[in-house]
């Protein structure tokens, strides 16, 4: 099985066990629909199981959970700061879509198939996604935007991106 990170517990809210979390799924209405199954770590480090009781959306990513296991504030109070993890399940995805997680330590080239480096992250800023990539040249770091301008082509069996490079993209 593979947990993939959905969201980040980071406070709790009113007296009934709801909490508040940023989401980092791009597939809310699934992941938090009434009953769902969402997992966090304990303190050994071993997945448990917890189920959506109730959601609701605040604005962006930042969202309000009630999970069925926890129907207090005290019983929810030591998952402040744990992160929220969901299996990860191909049948959600539509054909050319994949999982940010594929993406990690892809190789990266130009439109000339020259090498430009491997991917190392995803970062989620606020006006955007970006890739994180560590340079083959000189092993520095970069963050090339995740849209239809820089990225060409997405190769997930391959583990190859083709990236449209411009004139001071790739300068630290």
């Amino acid at each position: 099985m593979e947990y993939l990170k959905v969201a980040k517990i980071l406070s709790t809210v009113g007296l009934k066990g709801e909490v508040r979390v940023f989401t980092t799924s791009t597939f809310k209405d699934i992941r938090y629909k009434k009953g769902s199954l969402l997992f966090y770590k304990d303190e050994n480090g071993d997945y448990k199981e917890i189920h959506i009781k109730s959601y609701r959306n605040k604005e962006g990513n930042i969202d309000y959970l009630t999970f069925i296991e926890f129907d207090s504030i005290e019983k929810v109070e030591p998952l402040i700061d744990k992160e929220l993890f969901a299996l990860k399940d191909y049948k959600n995805l539509k054909k050319d879509e994949y999982y940010y997680s594929d993406l990690i330590s892809s190789t990266c080239y130009d439109e000339e198939n020259k090498e430009i480096g491997v991917i190392k992250d995803i970062k989620e800023f606020n006006s955007n996604v970006s890739l994180e990539i560590k340079l083959k040249e000189n092993n520095k770091t970069i963050y090339i935007p995740f849209n239809d301008f820089f990225i060409k082509d997405v190769d997930i069996d391959n583990k190859k991106i083709i990236i449209h490079v411009i004139e001071g993209l790739l300068e630290i």
